[in-house]
C-alpha cells in the first residue's frame, strides 16, 4: 500500500439494504489527483483497496448526491469477515486507489 496516497478514517455505515455505504470525509478526485473511471454500464468512480476494520478488501468509491460513499457489496463484506454489518455500525477504514 502506498502510505502516501492512503487515507484512514473512521465512519458510520449506512443502508440497512445493500451495497452498504460508508460516506468518505474527502474528495477522492482532489486527494488523489485521479479523475473517476467507468465501473459498469452506468457508474463511474474509483476503483480502491484496503482495510475494513482490520480486513483487506477491494471495492468502489462513488458519487451520489453530490457526497463520496464507499460502495460495499455484500460479498465485499463477507470476504473481510463483515458480513453482519447494519446501519450505524461504526468502522475503520484505510483506502487507496488501486492504481496507486
Amino acid at each position: 500500500m502506498n502510505r502516501h496516497r492512503a487515507v484512514a478514517f473512521r465512519a458510520t455505515v449506512h443502508n440497512d439494504q445493500r451495497p452498504w455505504l460508508v460516506p468518505l470525509p474527502f474528495d477522492p478526485v482532489s486527494q488523489w489527483s485521479t479523475p473517476a473511471r467507468p465501473l459498469w454500464k452506468c457508474g463511474h468512480g474509483h476503483r480502491v483497496r484496503g482495510s475494513l476494520n482490520g480486513q483487506d478488501f477491494r471495492g468502489a468509491v462513488v458519487e451520489r448526491a453530490g457526497s463520496f460513499w464507499l460502495q460495499l457489496e455484500e460479498t465485499t463484506a463477507a470476504a473481510a469477515g463483515l458480513g453482519t454489518l447494519s446501519a450505524g455500525d461504526w468502522v475503520d477504514v484505510l483506502i487507496e486507489p488501486e492504481d496507486a
